[in-house]
């Protein structure tokens, strides 16, 4: 029981002091002090935004289905540290440019010491790429690899109900597949794919091999590519992890009226993330910034 008697807050008024705390997390967000292993990871998550009909009253005419889904979708693209613990983030168009990232990785550059920043990890996103090589020039680039070897894995589990039931010949094609993604070198990549092929030649393969092997010869090139240029290859999934979270919250959440309502949301999310703490494992009851204090100090 309470001691007054009123009603109960109404959507709009939830949302409206959302609105308004956003600035206080926003403020918590940018100036929070956390140590870190001078690797930092970057990934870009569609979210949907929006109201058709508002939409369409404001432009004067119907959307098309195609167009309402272009138009509709965004990009928030985050910065965290391996902690997990989210450093900071903007809200793109769908598809953005080099330029709309740029002023995201120059506010991070302003919150750390020249050098402090060592590598920078991502997907094979240009506008990331781009924007990074110009923002910094001197600072090792890795691509996350964790996406290629989890289709790998997503072939074969088409097929087969556990590892336990994928036959000998394929698990040892999976295997070189895997050790492929994960090689440093153009010559280590080589060598893999031409083991790989001659799987393809001597062995009875099924048909999930036979799909990860074609897979494979388009990662082949893909990642020689990168590898050409110096980039190097990255396991980690801190980014698949922190999205998973996101995605969870957001499909649950309303339609957002507005790129400030879809931008003041992400740093209430964000904030809360980086108090909430882990439920399993060896950091069980500790949240990203205390794990990040500990190590780092």
């Amino acid at each position: 029981m309470t001691a007054f008697c009123g009603r109960a807050p109404c959507a709009t008024s939830l949302w409206l002091y959302e609105q308004k705390h956003a600035e206080l997390s926003k403020q918590e967000l940018l100036d929070q002090k956390v140590g870190f292993d001078e690797t930092l990871y970057v990934d870009g998550d569609w979210i949907k935004k929006g109201w058709k009909k508002r939409l369409e009253e404001l432009i004067g005419r119907k959307l098309t289905e195609k167009e309402w889904k272009k138009m509709r979708y965004q990009s928030v693209y985050v910065i965290a540290t391996k902690e997990k613990v989210v450093l900071d983030f903007e809200v793109t168009d769908r598809l953005p440019t080099i330029e709309a990232l740029i002023p995201l990785f120059r506010r991070i550059k302003n919150r750390f010491p020249e050098g402090k920043i060592q590598k920078i990890v991502s997907d094979e996103d240009k506008a990331i790429i781009g924007a990074v090589k110009s923002v910094f020039p001197e600072v090792a680039h890795s691509f996350c690899v964790f996406h290629q070897l989890k289709n790998v894995s997503k072939r074969y589990y088409e097929e087969f109900n556990s590892i336990e039931d994928i036959p000998d010949n394929d698990k040892v094609v999976s295997n070189e597949i895997c050790q492929l993604i994960r090689s440093d070198t153009v010559i280590s990549a080589v060598v893999c794919i031409q083991k790989i092929r001659e799987f393809d030649s001597n062995l009875e393969l099924s048909k999930a091999s036979q799909k990860a092997i074609s897979y494979a010869e388009e990662i082949f090139k893909k990642n020689v590519s990168f590898l050409k240029k110096g980039f190097t290859p990255e396991t980690d999934n801190t980014m698949e992890q922190i999205f998973s979270l996101i995605g969870d919250i957001v499909d649950k959440a309303r339609s957002f009226k507005t790129n400030s309502g879809l931008t003041n949301f992400c740093y209430n999310l964000f904030t809360y993330f980086n108090k909430r703490c882990f439920s399993t494992g060896k950091w069980k009851g500790f949240s990203p910034l205390m794990r990040a204090r500990f190590q780092y100090g």
